[in-house]
């Protein structure tokens, strides 16, 4: 990324278990989103979605959630997400959908949300992601960086 765009309020949040090979792509996209350094943006890795971060989702202008997902495809998928009917809130919180349902309840609001899901293959234990997990996370990158960017820029 040669220009750093200003952006409102932006939270990434990749999650899953670095130690369970695949899983752990959701963690090392958002390392890549940090390593960005864009003003605004807040990257951030974690093993699981837990009721913290629902305070940071509050005051986001957009929400970012990335994650892998077992599939046969190539492809990453990226959707819109709605917060969960608040029938459905339950103490354990663990989808990005629980969380937004979370602010809402909580802080009457919630931000814009989408949800980038990279194709896995591997969940065996270790800590190396397989070419089908790069190759979703390069698309990921570029997938998230577009969203990032379609927020309503200026330039520094």
């Amino acid at each position: 990324m040669n220009s750093h765009p200003i952006v409102k309020n932006v939270i990434f949040i990749g999650y899953g278990n670095r130690l369970r090979n695949d899983d752990g792509v959701g963690q090392a996209v958002a390392d890549a989103v940090a390593a960005w350094k864009l003003p605004n943006v807040r990257a951030i890795a974690t093993h699981q979605l837990t009721p913290e971060l629902v305070e940071m989702l509050a005051t986001a202008d957009l929400a970012i959630f990335s994650d892998a997902y077992s599939t046969d495809t190539l492809q990453i998928q990226v959707q819109l997400l709605e917060p969960a009917p608040s029938r459905m809130i339950t103490g354990h919180c663990c989808e990005p959908q629980m969380l937004l349902a979370i602010a809402q309840l909580l802080y009457g609001y919630c931000p814009s949300s989408w949800l980038v899901k990279i194709p896995a293959i591997n969940f065996n234990l270790g800590d190396r992601l397989s070419t089908v997990a790069q190759h979703g996370m390069a698309q990921a990158l570029k997938q998230i960086e577009f969203l990032i960017l379609q927020q309503g820029v200026t330039y520094a």
